[in-house]
Order: structure tokens, then sequence, then C-alpha cells
């Protein structure tokens, strides 16, 4: 078939004119829209991450400064004190200091029962927490960080008003004596307005957000969309616990909410409806240290904005150019191709990293607009990406602003400081950390040995925890520091870095050494007493790990030495006596004054009384059992002849024709005894079915018993008193009794004693 050149070079110029806008429809421009929505997923993703970390280290910080309080060792004496103590003042002013200087919205400390004891004014001493998360946790040996819940008592609110239900969360920590016995629990009431300023600290365009969800799917919270989410009706007063993250259209949560909550860390970059059924593309991690999630949103038409404008544009050329005569054609598509290179040039720079890229085109027309929709594509995620790089200077002079020393070292014990925050620096004695940047790490040692160790540890287990060392300052001034570091690895198990926390603990060491050398005075205390003191292991064949002078003689040795080693299941006549001993603290933690038959080291048996309690560390793991102890033979046989005796006495007094009885000194007392012949008069067969029954109900008149008890709080006894009585059938009689009221050394009346009779015959 015959086709002229000049349609056959029509055709060729017309095929090559729109071959590369078909090329940029089907090729450059998915390849341009992939990248595009991978570094917009990237970094809304990188701003999940920053937002969780700054999220994890909060409440990490919020943890170290709760236990920083519960080990000021003033604290372990607020567990049993009251307003009357000397002290409580004092205690009061440092927990409104701690409140002031961190933000708090409250600190409080209870006893071990969940009862406070002491807390600052927002909070109500004498309150029981005692089935509270926050306590429970704290009480099993556990610092903990509660979910945010409504608030307990009224709290101020974001107009300036007490509310009850405010939003609210508690970081607490156990309390402990010098035993490691938690006695108590030390919580801070955290502000939660800490959290919404964390989660708006970044922006993401006019439609994206930052927010907390709970387990639950509610927004713990508050959303930078509040005051339209009050327009729609979805919240009243707060995003906060109000808000729950549900799909209007399925009832269930969201796409995002759903997997965060589900402990799956990911994201959606095809876009799902978000609580307002709004289409948005998110990003999502679950921190299950706190129970909460971190969930960054945009909208899709915002997020995926540019591609969709150069789709638009794109089509909008093709149809144009299709119609062009050849010359005009061949012309335009030269120029036409020139700028499309460019922009895939710019695209290709982009995904690899470089946002600064723009498109240098001035043209009025499709390709004008399609550069100057990339250019403002390309500024959006500039913008983003500084905005991810302030973020990260807010998070460095967040550290900058900690207590603790932060660094950064090279690995190795040559290795040197790459990083460290100013506290560091001013721990090591320099005026700035530049200064410290560039110095050999084991310069700081005063045994640079500890230095090489360190890595060692580091390198076999990648991480130590509370490494206490001697250090030295600048200027040659020692002191002790306390440190955690971990080792940093490449993808290739390279090392990389040493990261670490340290601290000053001079005080601490000094106080520990104090302490010390008051249980050394403790101990020679115990040796004075004429209790036996001791500790043993906590097994049944456990044996005696201490014990002091008294009890050593008590059990006929001369020395603790000799006792030590040897089981204490030896000590009883009954080896049995021991298992008893270990199940009932096992179960109960405690047995108080109990009784048991035992033995000397020559054989000789005596009754021993003692107070045990089992011992257990942290973890909950048995350590071992603290006992004191008497011997208490003597007192036992005295409580047998009085038993004897008082057998004797109750034989005779059951033998008389009188009533003889003893109740409690209340108008509404029950009888706690009474002889045979009582019972029989007021027509029971036995005294036990008397005992337990109140007294009034044996008198017609009730009034009766009121005008005796005022008579014996005033006179102690009244002779001869008459009064209408009835039985137990309801059979009536005239009664004749003598009464007095029993009181204690101190004046407080413990019983009324009395004989009666009946007299109805007389």
């Amino acid at each position: 078939m015959y086709i002229s050149i000049k349609n056959r070079l029509i055709f060729l110029l017309i095929v090559f004119t729109l071959l590369p806008f078909v090329l940029l429809r089907f090729v450059a421009y998915p390849r341009i829209r992939a990248d595009i929505q991978e570094v917009l997923i990237r970094n809304l993703d990188g701003i999940g991450h920053k937002q969780a970390e700054l999220v994890t280290n909060w409440g990490r910080e919020r943890m170290k400064n709760v236990r920083v309080v519960a080990n000021n060792p003033l604290m372990v004496r607020c567990a049993k004190i009251t307003k009357d103590d000397k002290d409580y003042p004092d205690v009061v002013q440092y927990l409104e200091v701690v409140k002031n200087e961190y933000g708090y919205k409250g600190v409080l400390i209870s006893n071990d029962q969940g009862l406070v004891t002491v807390a600052t004014s927002e909070e109500g001493v004498g309150i029981d927490i005692s089935q509270m998360d926050y306590f429970k946790q704290a009480a099993e040996g556990k610092t903990f960080v509660s979910n945010v819940f409504p608030s307990e008592i009224p709290l101020t609110n974001e107009v300036g008003e007490k509310e009850l239900g405010m939003p609210t969360m508690f970081v607490s920590t156990p309390l402990k004596d010098r035993d490691g016995v938690v006695v108590g629990v030390v919580a801070i009431r955290v502000d939660e307005n800490a959290l919404n300023d964390l989660m708006t600290s970044l922006h993401l365009g006019q439609t994206g957000e930052t927010y907390l969800v709970n387990k639950d799917g509610y927004m713990v919270t508050e959303s930078r969309f509040a005051a339209h989410l009050k327009e729609m009706g979805l919240v009243k007063r707060r995003c906060a616990l109000e808000l729950k993250l549900v799909n209007s259209e399925t009832g269930e949560l969201t796409t995002g909410a759903k997997q965060c909550v589900a402990g799956i860390n990911g994201f959606d970059a095809k876009g799902y409806k978000d609580y307002s059924g709004l289409t948005v593309l998110g990003v999502w991690h679950w921190l299950p240290e706190f129970n909460l999630g971190v969930i960054a949103e945009i909208d899709r038409d915002e997020g995926y904005g540019p591609a969709y404008n150069l789709k638009y544009v794109v089509a909008s050329v093709l149809l144009i150019i299709a119609f062009p005569i050849v010359i005009v054609a061949y012309i335009i598509g030269r120029k036409t191709s020139v700028p499309i290179i460019k922009l895939d040039e710019v695209a290709k720079k982009m995904a690899s990293g470089d946002l600064t890229q723009r498109v240098d085109i001035k043209r009025e027309d499709e390709i004008g607009e399609l550069a100057d929709s990339f250019n403002a594509m390309a500024k959006f995620l500039d913008q983003k990406t500084k905005d991810v790089v302030e973020s990260e200077k807010r998070y460095r002079e967040l550290v900058n602003s900690v207590k603790e020393g932060v660094y950064q070292s090279e690995p190795g014990a040559e290795g040197v400081f790459t990083v460290i925050n100013k506290t560091g620096a001013e721990i090591l004695g320099y005026g700035s950390p530049e200064e410290v940047v560039g110095t050999k790490v084991k310069n700081i040692y005063v045994d640079p040995e500890d230095r090489r160790r360190l890595c060692e540890k580091l390198e076999k287990d990648g991480i130590w925890r509370e490494f206490i060392s001697l250090c030295k300052r600048k200027n040659g001034e020692s002191f002790y520091a306390e440190r955690t570091s971990s080792l940093l690895r490449d993808e290739k198990g390279n090392p990389v870095a040493i990261n670490g926390v340290f601290r000053d603990i001079s005080e601490r060491k000094k106080v520990e050494q104090e302490i010390a050398e008051s249980e050394k005075k403790y101990r020679l205390m115990f040796n004075s007493l004429k209790e036996g003191v001791y500790q043993s292991e906590p097994e049944v064949d456990g044996a005696f790990l201490w014990i002091n002078q008294a009890g050593a003689e008590i059990l006929g040795y001369k020395s603790p030495e000799e006792v030590i080693g040897t089981k204490v299941k030896d000590i009883y006549v009954k080896s049995d006596d021991r298992v008893k001993v270990v199940e009932k603290l096992t179960k109960e933690g405690v047995w108080k004054g109990f009784v048991s038959f035992c033995k000397r080291k020559n054989g000789e048996r005596f009754y021993m009384e003692r107070t045990c309690n089992l011992i257990t560390d942290e973890k909950g793991k048995t350590v071992r059992i603290d006992g004191i102890f008497r011997d208490v033979t003597e007192r036992k046989e005295l409580e047998m002849q009085l038993q004897e005796s008082e057998k004797h006495h109750r034989l005779l007094l059951n033998s008389l024709k009188e009533g003889i009885y003893q109740c409690e000194p209340t108008e509404e007392g029950v009888f706690t005894w009474i002889n045979k012949s009582g019972a029989e008069l007021l027509g029971y067969s036995s005294p036990e079915e008397v005992i337990g029954t109140r007294v009034k109900d044996v008198y017609v008149n009730p009034d009766d018993r009121k005008e005796l008890i005022e008579k014996l709080d005033r006179e102690g006894v009244w002779r001869d008193f008459t009064s209408y009585c009835k039985k137990k059938d309801g059979e009536r009689f005239i009664s004749e009794r003598t009464c007095n009221l029993v009181r204690d050394e101190n004046g407080k009346p413990l019983r009324i004693e009395g004989v009666f009779r009946d007299i109805t015959e007389r």
C-alpha cells in the first residue's frame, strides 16, 4: 500500500509528538506519583515515630521523677505520718516543691493499705485508693503509668472551673523501707495537657493531626479540630475520653485505631474513613509500655493533592496536543519534551531524598501549571521535612533540659565523646558540651580499667544497667557515677556507637554509707535485747542466716556464730511445726504471737513465742524469714495454772442458785458469760444459748436497761435493783439484781458484772 512521504512524515511526527506524553502518562507519571506517595508516607511515618518517641521519653521521665521522690529517705516515714507529726509540714512543703517544679497536678503518699497519709492541696488526706490500678501495681513493687481516666476528685478544667471526671493520669511507684519491704505508694497526678502539647507540637498541613488513643479506642488527647467536632455533635466538652474513634458507616473502630489498639504498628497509604467520616492517610504506633497508641493522619486529598493535579494536567495536555498540525506538533513536541525530562530528573532527585529541588520552568500553559504544581508539592514536602528537623531540634533541647547526663561515644576503650548534653558536660566539670566532644571517655574514670570492663560487657550483652564507678571531673575532683549504657550496631552487626545516661550519685553513696553505719548500730542494739532476733532461709530445710546474742543463748548456744548455718527445723520438738510456719508465711506473709514447743542445744525443752514475717524482693520472690522470739515457759505454766483455777471457779459459780453474768457495758450490749442457774432463770437450757443475746431484751420495759447504764456510769454499782423481766418463752418474772461496772486502768468501761434472782414469789 502506497503512503506518501508527507503523510508518513505527518504520521511519524504525530506519533513522535504524542509519544513523550503517552510515556509521561503511563510511565513517568505513575513513577512520580509512587515517589510522591512514598515520600509522603515516609514523612508521615517519621512524624509518627517521632511523636511515639516523645511520648515514650515523656512517660519514662515521669517514672524516673516519681522514683526520685520515693527514694528520698524522708518519704519512708510518710507511710505512717499524721498531721500531728512535727515533720508533716516539711513533707508537704517538699511535695509542693516537686509538684511546682515539674508541673504536676498533685503528689500523694499512701500507706500499704491504700490510705492517703499526706498529699498536696488538690488531693485529700484520708482517701482510700486501694482499689485504684496505680496503687495496686505500685504495691506489687512496680513503677506504673496509669491510663488516662476520669478524675475521682474535682480538678480545674480549661475554663478555670472545678470539674469532676476531668481526664487525668497517675504515675506511681512503691515506697520501701531499708529492708526493701513495700510500706506505701508514692503517686503523682500528671497534667494531661502535657500530652496534648506533645501531640500538637507538629502540624501536618491544613488537615493533618497526631493524637493518642487508649486500648478501648477512645482519644485521650485533644484534636486540632475540637471546635468543629463540637459543632458536629461528636463531643460535648472535650475530645479526651469522649470521642471514640469509630467509623460512622460501619460502627466499628477506624482502620488505624483498630490496628493500633491490637498492637500492630503500620500505615495505610490507600486511605480509610476516620472518626469524622473523611478519607485519610494514616500511620500508627502502639506503645505497650503505657497502653497508649500514637496515630498520625492527614486527609488523602491534601496528601496526594499534587499527584492528583499532575494526573489532570497530563490528561489535558494529551487532549490538546492531539490536533495540531505536523510542524506545530513537531515543534511543540520538542519544546514539551524538555520540561518533562526536567520533571523526571527532579522527581528522581526528590525520591533519593533531596527535597530542595525545584523545576525552573516559566510557561503560560499546562506544562507551566504542572511545574507550578510540582514545585508546590516539593515545597510542601520540604516544609514537612523541616518540621521534622525542627521536632528533632526540640527533642535535643528536651535532652539538654534533663538533669541526667546523656551522651554518645565511639565504641572501644579508646573511644571519644561524639555527643553529650549540657547537664552531662556540667557533671564532668566542663562549661559546655563542645569542650567534652572529642575527649577520650576513659579519661573520666579514676580507674581506666572500668572503661575496658564496660566495653567488654557491652560487646557481650549489648547493655549494662546501673553500672557504678568512681569518676573524676575536669579539675580532678572525684565523684561516684551511675550509668546505663547500650551498644549500637549497624545492619551487619558492627559496633557503631555507645549510647548512655549517667548521673552523679555521690550524695546517694554517702547516704548508703550512713545507712550501713546505722545498720551496724542497729545490729548492736539487737544484740542488747533480751528477746531473740533472727533471719533464716525461707525454705522448710532453711538454715539460720543471722541471730543476736540473746537468741543464741535462749537456744543454748554460747554465740551467734554457733547457730548460723544450723537448720531451723532442728529447734522444734515436732519438725512438722516448721512446715506449718513456712506454709502460713507463704500464704499470709506474717504470723504474730504463735507458740511452739522447742528444744535447746542440750535437748532441754521449752515453750517459745515468736512473730515472723516473710521478706520478698521487688519481683515477689521470697528472700528470707525475719523473726523475734522469747522463752515463755514460765508464762505457759502460769497460764495452765490459771486455766485450772478458772475451771474450779466456773464450777463453783455454776453450782450457785443465783444467776451470775457478764455483759458489754452499753445499752445494746450482749451477754458475754452467764452461769447455768442464770440461763435456767431466763428460760434457756444452757449458758451457750444466752451468750450473744441482747441484755435489754430480757426487760419488759427496755428503759430499765438505760436507767441501769446511767446509774452505773455515775456510781459504778447498783445494789438490789428490781425490775420486771421476761424469759425466753415470754413468761414474766420479777428480778432483783446487784451490778457493778468494771473499768480499765484508764477509766474506760470494760464490762458489767452482776448477780440476779427471781423474787416473784417473795
